[in-house]
């Protein structure tokens, strides 16, 4: 069996900061185009009631601005609403995925250790990975079969360790977009 030196260990758990910097890592480029086209009904009142404020203002029509400025309230209620919702779901969602996640994730010389609560353990070999990428906050690297990720919490890191991680990952496995 191969040797299993622990050269890297890193924390397990997750912030909401680093959530959001793997959540903008994963999502796809068509995302916001793919969002605005199924939801097309709400986009065009949106833009309807933009153009027929923009037109009042303007002078070119005499609407019931009284009628105009509570459609507004009604719209910012919803947006409101939305984004309150939004918040509280993203928190259950890390609470949710905390408790699934390790304690602490090892990068060794064999592959990626994970320890979990209860002593709870388990291994990845390096060839079960197709790749990595790198942001603000975190590392993901990327599982050959299926979506799953490894999260590496990175932010704590200095530049330096940062390039001594990159320097490891890209021996063990390639980097994504490269």
């Amino acid at each position: 069996m191969e040797d299993l030196e622990t050269n890297m260990q890193f924390q397990g758990k997750i912030t909401e900061a680093d959530l959001k910097d793997a959540q903008k890592m994963s999502a796809s480029k068509m995302y916001w185009p793919k969002l605005l086209l199924a939801n097309w009904y709400g986009t065009a009142l949106i833009l309807g009631l933009i153009w027929a404020t923009i037109s009042g203002l303007l002078g070119q029509t005499k609407p019931n601005w009284r009628a105009v400025a509570m459609i507004w309230v009604v719209v910012a209620g919803i947006v409101l609403w939305v984004v309150y919702r939004a918040k509280r779901s993203q928190a259950r969602e890390l609470t949710e995925l905390n408790a699934t996640l390790p304690d602490q994730v090892i990068l060794t010389n064999a592959g990626v250790k994970c320890d979990g609560p209860n002593g709870a353990t388990g291994f990845l070999p390096w060839r079960t990975f197709k790749g990595w990428r790198e942001g603000r906050r975190v590392v993901l690297i990327d599982q050959s079969q299926g979506n799953s990720v490894v999260i590496l919490p990175v932010a704590q890191l200095s530049e330096v360790e940062r390039l001594s991680l990159r320097q490891y990952l890209q021996s063990q496995i390639p980097a994504i977009g490269t």
